[in-house]
């Protein structure tokens, strides 16, 4: 008697057991890979500059409950982003312009710019194989937040890796770093700069 009472006992906690390694098994981190390229894209009133991120850092936890295939995906499958870039290691390929650009984002006090996940807001597919993700995140650098939505492409390898790309608007002063000036003034960076990226994930 005292066995068959136990036996349902036994057999509920195994089935909770097993659905929460299921979940478990769900929920997939991919690490953002050294083959991954960025770089930000700026101009003045008298000439073009770039600079490449020579570092990038981050996670992505991807949770697709009920195991479905990538053609049936969904935004609220992405569970969370970080990405974080060493100020140290932003190149500009100038020594001159690699102070300059440290000192204005204030390596010393905050030496990461960091991005997280607020929201993945939707997911579509394209006409090429892959999906444009509609994201809201935000933005730390220099000591101050701003929040953007941005649209990423998304495309699976044949290995396993995810690879997101895109290009993202911004402005200095969205930080509150007034843009630089040299040569008494005659020199004046422009506020706006364009941040492009490919990121290759792997597990």
């Amino acid at each position: 008697m005292l066995t068959n009472r136990i036996t349902p006992y036994l057999l509920t906690l195994l089935f909770f057991f097993a659905a929460g390694q299921f979940t478990q098994a769900s929920a997939q981190t991919f690490t953002i890979s050294d083959e991954s390229h960025m770089y930000i894209y700026g101009s003045a009133n008298v000439t073009d500059w770039d600079a490449e991120v020579k570092t990038i850092n981050g996670e992505i936890t991807i949770n697709n409950p009920e195991g479905k295939d990538w053609s049936e995906a969904e935004a609220s499958w992405f569970e969370s982003v970080t990405v974080s870039i060493p100020v140290g290691d932003i190149d500009a390929d100038s020594r001159r312009m690699n102070r300059n650009m440290h000192e204005y984002l204030k390596e010393d006090d905050y030496p990461e710019i960091t991005y997280n996940l607020v929201e993945a807001e939707e997911l579509a597919s394209l006409d090429n194989p892959g999906y444009k993700l509609t994201v809201k995140g935000n933005i730390s650098a220099a000591g101050a937040s701003h929040e953007i939505v941005h649209d990423v492409e998304i495309a699976e390898q044949e290995n396993g890796r995810l690879v997101i790309s895109g290009s993202q608007d911004l402005k200095m002063s969205d930080f509150g770093i007034e843009p630089p000036t040299a040569m008494l003034g005659s020199v004046r960076a422009r506020d706006e700069m364009t941040i492009e990226f490919e990121l290759i994930l792997e597990k």
